[in-house]
């Protein structure tokens, strides 16, 4: 027997009829404007005898006996027209402003946990009738789909477990309900205070950052825009690659809007930095900047060794050169570094283009071409030109060029194993022979070559 029957005082037998004349009387002393708590129980337990009813009337056949019901007298049907007239005058007697409800809904959501909010949906009235219920439901949905508010993904379960989002039959696309769910929990976990479930993030992601870290990357993300305190704070090699990686994690790029507080200028400043497949002014600048940081180090050394020889010939030391042969070392190695600084970014693209695999935009020969033809360069000016030094310095870079594009490529891994370091002998025998023949060398370049294009180009359907 249901509960509802029983709060309703009717019998096991009691039809819809008489469960509607039962609610009929009861709200004439249970109105929602005197006793909301009262009301809703009313209401529940009217919706559960029903419920409770139907099932069984559905459940029972006719049988192939019985004709038509007697006539109800004409005061019974009055009571029972009376019934769902007065459950609508209930439900449409106040004025309820769905757009507004919704509206405060959002709001709670972004700011309480999940135990409060669930606590605090459950004491409002307007979601106790069940039409109610489905209006704000579907107000709240627009809003949640056209908004930007960041809301936790805990709270988005409480208010899809409140008003049925994610059940079975209904209209909500549970993939773009998912999909909006990461959305604004992303928004969510970057806002002020809430650095201990970015960091959550970033570890579900396969990237262990402290609270303390995910508090600095928010930091330098929405700090103001100054070009050359960017520039600065990109000096560090890790810096760069992290900030990418928490920008992957939230699912910020070019393409997409930047949530508050973040800069949109920064997030593009570090996308230019981490955009390893192109070389852009950013990454230039930022190699350059390294460049002449290790120049002023370099320079200081060098002079600071020079002043201790000065101090050092004061003292009758002999063979220590003289000043100015360690001013032009410390020039000479200022200019060497800031030009391998400004020439970095370019070579880190064009180390990135041959290890990556093949992409659909591009052709996959033009790859294939630089290591053969560099080895053709290096046997050219071993026996072409007898520039045997030279070549031997070339083809030693295209040798380990083509190891590395070959074991990228391959995503090869080796666990590492004490006895592997007895194959360590021979390779150091091979070496010192490379070192006399570059002719060796080329042809381990070539083979590792042809292997890789073997297999990842030409085999490849």
């Amino acid at each position: 027997m249901s509960w509802g029957l029983d709060a309703l005082a009717l019998d096991r037998d009691a039809d819809e009829r008489a469960i509607k004349r039962a609610y009929a009387q009861r709200l004439r002393v249970t109105r929602p404007e005197d006793d909301l708590v009262a009301f809703q129980q009313l209401h529940e337990a009217y919706q559960a005898a029903l419920a409770w009813a139907r099932g069984r009337t559905a459940e029972e056949a006719p049988g192939p006996g019985s004709g038509p019901e007697a006539p109800l007298p004409p005061t019974v049907l009055a009571i029972e027209d009376a019934g769902p007239q007065v459950d609508d005058q209930v439900q449409s007697g106040q004025r309820v402003d769905v757009e507004a409800i919704a509206g405060r809904i959002l709001t709670e959501a972004v700011q309480q946990e999940p135990e409060a909010l669930q606590a605090w949906l459950a004491q409002q009235p307007e979601l106790w009738p069940l039409q109610w219920k489905a209006w704000i439901g579907d107000a709240l949905l627009d809003a949640l789909f056209t908004g930007t508010e960041p809301v936790q993904a805990d709270n988005l379960d409480v208010l899809a477990e409140l008003f049925g989002w994610d059940e079975i039959g209904s209209s909500v696309d549970p993939y773009a309900l998912d999909a909006q769910r990461l959305q604004m929990h992303r928004h969510w976990v970057v806002q002020p205070g809430n650095h201990h479930r970015l960091a959550e993030l970033l570890q579900r992601c396969g990237l262990p950052s402290p609270p303390a870290a995910a508090r600095e990357h928010m930091a330098w993300l929405s700090r103001p825009w100054n070009h050359w305190q960017a520039l600065l704070t990109s000096l560090s090699p890790q810096r760069g690659r992290d900030l990418n990686q928490t920008l992957d994690a939230l699912g910020i790029d070019d393409g997409t809007s930047v949530p508050a507080p973040l800069q949109a200028r920064q997030i593009a400043f570090w996308r230019d930095i981490g955009a390893m497949h192109r070389l852009n002014r950013e990454r230039w600048l930022q190699g350059l900047l390294r460049g002449v940081a290790c120049a002023l180090i370099a320079a200081l050394l060098v002079l600071s060794v020079g002043v201790l020889g000065q101090m050092a010939i004061a003292h009758s030391v002999a063979g220590i050169h003289p000043l100015a042969t360690y001013a032009r070392v410390a020039l000479f190695a200022a200019l060497a570094l800031v030009l391998l600084g400004a020439l970095a970014p370019a070579v880190q693209t064009f180390l990135h283009w041959q290890v990556q695999q093949e992409q659909p935009h591009r052709s996959a020969l033009a790859a294939l071409l630089p290591i053969p033809l560099l080895a053709i360069v290096a046997i050219v000016l071993i026996h072409g030109l007898e520039l045997r030094t030279a070549g031997t310095l070339l083809a030693w870079p295209v040798l380990g060029l083509s190891v590395w594009r070959w074991w990228r490529r391959s995503q090869l891994q080796i666990q590492f194993n004490g006895w592997l370091l007895l194959s360590v002998v021979p390779f150091l025998k091979l070496l010192i022979l490379g070192m006399t023949y570059a002719e060796l060398p080329v042809a381990l370049a070539v083979a590792l070559w042809a292997r890789d294009a073997w297999t990842q180009v030409w085999r490849r359907p």
